[in-house]
């Protein structure tokens, strides 16, 4: 297929085979006879600039000239700034929907593309391009790409779930851990944020994020994409040379709540594919985000049949109680009287059930998520299942998040944190 000088737009799933001619996507220039595949749901922008290319691909009806770039005119001039400024983190604030992914690649690429070693740190737990939702991802490049989900991950962090609404110390300590990582193992860090910018909670973790940035005494700079001032309330207080406003690319389109879901459905699905079950002891293991396995175990001295699990928990925490049902107000009372204690944690038997997990080696290093099948304890075990692929013979910590997951990979509710 032949096609002119001009701005295409490439709709998945398609093949293509570049046979010559000077092509670019999203800063990365493609050689003869370079073949990539565009997955179904995601679609490209296709530069051509020499004043003809040809390709071969398997459905030209997908391919669809546009009158001009996606790329705005004012996105090329951040590389250049970048380096002569030798900025080493760049933080990108959008509302949902502005290409905030779409700029970072385009960054990656262009940086490659002067000998620039950068890495991407992606904040969103929500739907994440750098490992599975839930996580904080970071991957150092070294080569072009046209798609974040190409790369597998140099380091993960888990928050626990989704949105980091419950989880705000987590987040800013994966953020924090992860942007380090990013310092010491490239020239510039990427970082690109949910779009989570309105209200108490959105305001906060930006400007936390601009804190810890300026506390690690990064040389940063502040990517705002807007389409009219609507998140300038996130830099009144920023010197304005570290501010840079970028034009919405017009390859920004709205995906729904509910299209959202699917999509971290199917990430889901993916990650949680070809899986094995593990069985932990409770000796063998610690906890951590939740008050299981943190006390003293202790006896059940009470007739109350639905107790499966007592521990006595540090100084005023009083008991930790795990039923196969709600204690009632009266076992509450005998509880109380029979152990001296004033505070009862009591969750129950199903509250842990296909709660989502993190494996960690004995330094706090993430090894894989997994979900909880079921736990023993009677016996002290505790059921997960987990993605084959991993090495959990070092698994030495199991880290609770509060989003249930089907083992079909279906979000199935939340648990509140810290009721574990």
């Amino acid at each position: 297929m032949l096609i002119k000088k001009g701005v295409y737009f490439i709709s998945g799933p398609l093949n293509i085979k570049f046979i010559s001619g000077e092509v670019e996507s999203i800063g990365r220039k493609f050689i003869p006879n370079e073949e990539v595949f565009v997955p179904e749901g995601k679609r490209i922008p296709l530069e051509v600039n020499s004043q003809e290319a040809v390709i071969e691909t398997d459905d030209t009806g997908k391919i669809t000239e546009l009158p001009s770039r996606t790329i705005p005119d004012d996105w090329d001039r951040v590389v250049e700034y970048i380096i002569s400024k030798r900025i080493n983190s760049v933080i990108i604030f959008g509302e949902v929907d502005t290409g905030k992914t779409f700029f970072s690649t385009y960054l990656t690429n262009k940086l490659l593309s002067f000998n620039v070693k950068p890495s991407v740190l992606d904040c969103d737990t929500g739907q994440s391009d750098i490992g599975p939702p839930s996580t904080l991802g970071i991957a150092v490049f070294d080569k072009p790409i046209l798609f974040m989900t190409e790369i597998e991950p140099t380091k993960l962090y888990f928050v626990g779930s989704h949105s980091p609404a419950e989880h705000f110390l987590h987040y800013l300590c994966g953020f924090t851990k992860l942007l380090n990582f990013g310092l010491k193992n490239s020239n510039v860090v990427i970082i690109d944020t949910p779009g989570w910018v309105l209200g108490d909670g959105g305001r906060m973790l930006r400007n936390s994020e601009i804190e810890i940035l300026s506390a690690l005494g990064t040389n940063y700079l502040v990517i705002l994409l807007e389409r009219n001032k609507e998140i300038e309330h996130l830099v009144r207080s920023i010197p304005q040379e570290r501010i840079m406003r970028l034009t919405v690319s017009k390859k920004a389109s709205p995906t729904s709540t509910d299209e959202r879901k699917k999509l971290r459905e199917f990430v889901y699905k993916k990650y949680f594919s070809e899986l094995e079950d593990v069985e932990f002891s409770f000796q063998e293991i610690f906890t951590d985000r939740s008050y299981f396995l943190t006390g003293e175990k202790i006896e059940n001295k009470t007739k109350i049949k639905s107790i499966k699990w007592l521990e006595r928990l540090p100084g005023f925490e009083g008991l930790y109680v795990v039923s196969s049902k709600q204690i009632t107000d009266g076992e509450k009372q005998i509880l109380q009287k029979v152990y001296n204690v004033k505070k009862i944690r009591n969750p129950v038997v199903e509250d842990f059930k296909n709660v989502i997990v993190a494996l960690l080696d004995g330094n706090h290093e993430f090894i894989c998520l997994a979900i909880i099948k079921d736990i023993d304890f009677v016996n002290s075990k505790i059921y997960l299942t987990y993605p084959k692929r991993y090495d959990v013979r070092d698994v030495k910590i199991i880290q609770f998040g509060s989003l249930k997951l089907t083992p079909e990979a279906k979000e199935n509710g939340f648990v509140e944190p810290g009721i574990l």
